[in-house]
């Protein structure tokens, strides 16, 4: 079994065993605060590029919802849905004088989440971590403007796929009272099995129907095989 293969297969267990978590949970009475079983936040901060992907791409920004379900004390699972925004790295993108780029990468992670609470000796500092499987939209988007004419006529097109990864992190919650809660976690993003080249798509000026394109005219040769990210976040919570 490949690697892409055995993600695929992590992702259907996690599947299988979020729900089953739900339904055991719905039935079992071991936690007994009913009121505060479940918390929903809001994360935003910064994320940084990692190997490969960093000679493309800089510094960025990253804001995600996230919603847990305690099962018991010390363990919850969720869901997080997030944005992640990446700018150009100019050491690769403003390396021709006769071009100039604008070139931005988004990243959209969908991901299933467990998370063990580390008990502390003060009761309202929960730290905690946290393993996520999910699906990952990839985005990105190329445009160029000549500068060495006096007509210059402006290009772009995108690329996008999506692939299976994970988000192991660590981070802590501090109780502001009985219902608020802040949260800082650094957390790492990997997303492997990316293709050697994506298809342009949204391709602008539009070629002639039926025109033969070039192999660069039509697709987008990746520097990466893989995108790995760290990203430090500050978020509040709510618990009912």
């Amino acid at each position: 079994m490949n690697l892409s293969g055995f993600l695929f297969y992590i992702m259907r267990t996690l599947f299988l065993i979020f729900f089953a978590l739900l339904f055991t949970s719905s039935l079992s009475a071991q936690y007994s605060n009913k009121d505060d079983r479940f918390i929903v936040g809001l994360n935003a901060g910064v994320v940084n590029p990692m190997g490969d992907f960093a000679d493309e791409s800089k510094l960025g920004t990253e804001i995600s919802l996230n919603a847990k379900m305690l099962l018991n004390p010390k363990l919850a699972v969720g869901l997080s849905v997030g944005y992640m925004d990446f700018a150009q790295n100019d050491d690769l993108w403003a390396g021709d004088s006769r071009v100039k780029n604008d070139v931005n990468y988004q990243i959209i992670p969908i991901v299933l989440t467990g998370t063990y609470f580390i008990q502390a000796y003060d009761l309202d500092f929960r730290p905690y971590a946290s393993l996520g499987f999910g699906y990952f939209l990839y985005r990105n988007h190329v445009e160029s403007i000549p500068t060495n004419t006096y007509t210059p006529v402006k290009s772009e097109y995108t690329v996008s796929t999506g692939k299976v990864g994970l988000i192991p992190n660590v981070g802590f919650m501090y109780n502001l009272s009985k219902k608020l809660a802040v949260d800082v976690n650094l957390k790492l993003t990997y997303i492997p099995n990316f293709d050697e080249k994506l298809e342009k798509k949204k391709i602008k000026p539009r070629l002639e129907e039926g025109a033969e394109l070039s192999d660069l005219q039509k697709y987008r040769y990746l520097g990466f095989d893989k995108i790995t990210s760290a990203s430090l976040t500050v978020g509040m919570y709510y618990r009912f």
